[in-house]
């Protein structure tokens, strides 16, 4: 069991009344000092006065959202954005005129470099040149592209990966693409080792790795996530896993991680023996409705791994299902993911072994602490977290929005994108490694100016292939510890 945990259940408290109020409380910095403010022994320190200090977020401390900015943007009064990427533009014309950014931006993330500036990394998600997907709400289409359809597909629409660089004063000094030739790529995730995992979110896509660094080497296939429609990938070098998630179809998403074996993963922070691992799957035997009631245990059950898409195995291995599962991310013995589904998110912890439910809208969430009427999340996707357990999500739809989920279950609304939600999504949520960058795209959104007046109908013009990325930056900063980017080697 968590260690913190473990201390809550000695000293007679309730685990789940602690997980509900607190939150984020598995192994935080935020829960440490909580309990050393009711008088635990922990000893772990937020950086905000020592070991008796209690944790108070600083998103606690911002306003609510003023009127759009020149961007389009609703910010609290003392953030700024502006735009650092737009579909179909030379990013950086002086270094490369010839670089362009791509379409259907989504995942993203963040790494440290040896100058001390740092990189920002972007999937696209380009699957197509129409607006079928738009058309089809039933997402027939999407369950149908697979890689034999998608290798059709004019490489510039077709997917990849795209990096920005900027220097230690934040200018932007590069733009390049990372990986090419495959397509749908939907989220990932950063690995300690300095490289950028990320997957194709099609119905038999594969991950693959590449290095977020200008000539850091081709990207590799890596067959041990197995194949299906990739999502977010968070790294668990305590346990030698990397988990993933599925979004493809409600009906059969499940939850996943790949697991090594010492002599594979020998060293914590160094890159594992990747045709090693191997591919399971999350079982709850009571079933999900008893993980939304409380703590639960969990299995890992051994998932057929032979190239057949996943989705064709759901009745062939003990599994629950997980209906459109999305972010994931781990930190100090928990795993959190959300699932669009029904909104919630869950906390595995993984040496208990047991998973809940900790942000269930239908329960009744603490609202924001403005005194305005804010919704609750709604099309939760991908997430980042701060070292103090404060998450950052956004919206696939719902109001547009990235919020930010505190210790105690509040919401706070951080920013919200222009675009309708019906026809755009807010994605590639990352923070910046001096902890006052965020990084947010519209996926299929562009801005006013560069249309002819004709076309311009006074907000942003989503169209399957558009997308423009932001850097919001922030009056403070949070802790975060990106990794050092770094060149790709087996």
């Amino acid at each position: 069991m968590n260690p913190i945990l473990k201390d809550v259940e000695r000293k007679g408290w309730s685990r789940r009344v602690f997980l509900r109020n607190l939150f984020f409380a598995g192994g935080s910095v935020a829960t440490a000092n909580w309990l050393t403010a009711c008088g635990g022994s922990s000893s772990s320190s937020s950086g905000s006065g020592g070991s008796n200090a209690v944790f108070r977020s600083k998103f606690n401390t911002i306003g609510p959202l003023l009127e759009p900015n020149e961007d389009g943007i609703r910010l609290p009064a003392g953030f700024t954005s502006r735009m650092v990427a737009l579909f179909g533009e030379p990013t950086l014309p002086s270094v490369d005129p010839l670089f362009f950014w791509h379409s259907d931006p989504d995942g993203g993330g963040t790494f440290r470099t040896e100058d001390g500036g740092w990189i920002y990394v972007s999937n696209s998600e380009a699957r197509d040149l129409t607006t079928i997907r738009d058309q089809d709400p039933t997402g027939i289409f999407r369950q149908g592209l697979d890689r034999d359809t998608a290798q059709y597909l004019p490489p510039f629409f077709g997917g990849g990966v795209s990096a920005l660089r900027f220097d230690a004063e934040g200018n932007l000094i590069d733009a390049y693409a990372c990986q090419r030739g495959t397509t749908t790529n939907c989220s990932g995730g950063e690995t300690p080792w300095g490289t950028w995992i990320n997957g194709e979110e099609i119905y038999d896509g594969k991950m693959f790795e590449c290095s977020p660094l200008r000539d850091g080497g081709e990207a590799v296939e890596l067959p041990c996530f197995g194949r299906k429609a990739h999502e977010m990938v968070a790294i668990d070098v305590d346990h030698r896993a990397i988990y993933h998630t599925e979004d493809i179809d409600s009906d059969t998403d499940r939850f996943y991680r790949t697991v090594w074996e010492l002599s594979d993963w020998p060293v914590a922070d160094q890159r594992p023996n990747m045709d090693a691992g191997k591919l399971q799957v999350l079982y709850v035997p009571a079933g999900i409705d008893a993980a939304r009631e409380g703590p639960t245990p969990f299995e890992w059950s051994d998932a057929i791994d032979d190239g057949t898409p996943q989705p064709d195995t759901v009745d062939r291995v003990d599994a629950t299902i997980f209906g459109g599962n999305e972010g994931v991310w781990y930190l100090n013995g928990i795993v959190f993911f959300s699932t669009k589904s029904d909104d919630n998110i869950w906390a595995m912890d993984i040496d208990g072994g047991t998973i809940e439910s900790i942000y269930n809208p239908e329960n009744g969430v603490p609202g924001s602490p403005f005194d305005l009427d804010e919704e609750p999340l709604t099309g939760v996707d991908n997430i980042a977290m701060t070292l103090d357990g404060e998450m950052l999500v956004v919206e696939d739809g719902g109001f547009m929005r990235c919020m930010v989920l505190l210790p105690d279950r509040r919401t706070i609304p951080l920013l919200q994108l222009p675009g309708s939600a019906s026809l755009t999504e807010v994605t590639g949520v990352a923070i910046g490694p001096t902890g006052n960058k965020i990084y947010v795209s519209g996926q299929r959104s562009r801005p006013l100016g560069i249309f002819p007046p004709e076309l311009e109908p006074g907000s942003l013009i989503p169209t399957r292939v558009a997308g423009v990325t932001y850097e919001i930056t922030m009056p403070f900063s949070v802790r975060v510890n990106p990794p050092l980017a770094k060149p790709l080697s087996s």
